[in-house]
């Protein structure tokens, strides 16, 4: 996730870019779906000093996407609230 406008110059390690890119290596057969899922592992965060690794798994029906799982550790960097 990019959010600027509200201060998120980037999210070190995201579901929002990794999850439909698993669904999208399946739809368009750039994978494979052994047993019916296909399964990778990633890395981001690095270069902004935040690294963090998820697994994405897609669940594969009739050589199509039919669900993505992304699991993975997480923490909070920082807590706030906003009065609207």
């Amino acid at each position: 996730m990019f959010a600027p406008a509200i201060g998120i110059q980037e999210d070190p390690v995201t579901g929002n870019g990794n999850g439909p890119l698993g669904a999208y290596l399946v739809h368009n057969g750039i994978v494979g779906a052994d047993n019916g899922s296909f399964t990778f592992l990633g890395k981001q965060g690095e270069a902004i000093g935040r690294p963090g690794l998820f697994e994405v798994t897609v669940d594969v029906v009739a050589g199509q996407p039919k669900m993505v799982r992304i699991t993975g550790d997480a923490v909070i960097n920082f807590k706030t609230e906003m009065l609207i």
